[in-house]
C-alpha cells in the first residue's frame, strides 16, 4: 500500500500549482475542506477554494508522515488518514493549523481523489 495521493497532494500544494492540485480530484469529488462550512463538490467551488487557500503568502502543508494510515477498501479503492499541519503568514506571522484528513481514492486508471475530509483538530480543554 501507498500513500500516493497524500504526498503528491501537499506537493503541488506546496509548489502553488492549481492546476496539479485541482487535477488529483475526480470530477464529482467532494471535498469537506478545512477552511471552509460547506461541502464543495463542483470544480469551480473546488477551484475558487484552492485559489483563496493559495492566495495567502507563504501558504503551505506539512503531512505528518507518521500519521499516515492506508487501507484497501476495495480491488480499485483505498483510504489514506492522517494528520497534517496548514501554514501561511497573517500580518507577518505564521499561522500553523493542525488538521486531519481522510482521501478515499479510486486508483483503478490514475489515481483519483473521490472524497477528501479535512478538518481542524480541536484543542484540548482541562475537561477533556
Amino acid at each position: 500500500m501507498n500513500f500516493e495521493i497524500p504526498k503528491k497532494w501537499s506537493d503541488l500544494l506546496n509548489d502553488g500549482d492549481l492546476e496539479g492540485v485541482l487535477a488529483l480530484y475526480e470530477e464529482n469529488a467532494l471535498l469537506m475542506a478545512t477552511f471552509d462550512a460547506q461541502p464543495l463538490v463542483q470544480p469551480s467551488l473546488r477551484r475558487k477554494y484552492f485559489e483563496n487557500f493559495m492566495r495567502r503568502p507563504g501558504a503551505g502543508v506539512e503531512v505528518d508522515e507518521s500519521s499516515l494510515h492506508c487501507i484497501r477498501l476495495s480491488a480499485n479503492i483505498y483510504q489514506a488518514t492522517g494528520l497534517y499541519t496548514f501554514f501561511y503568514d497573517d500580518i507577518d506571522v505564521l499561522v500553523r493549523q493542525n488538521a486531519r484528513f481522510t482521501f478515499i481514492v479510486s486508483d483503478e486508471d490514475s489515481s483519483l481523489i473521490l472524497h477528501h475530509h479535512s478538518s481542524l483538530v480541536p484543542n484540548p480543554t482541562s475537561e477533556s
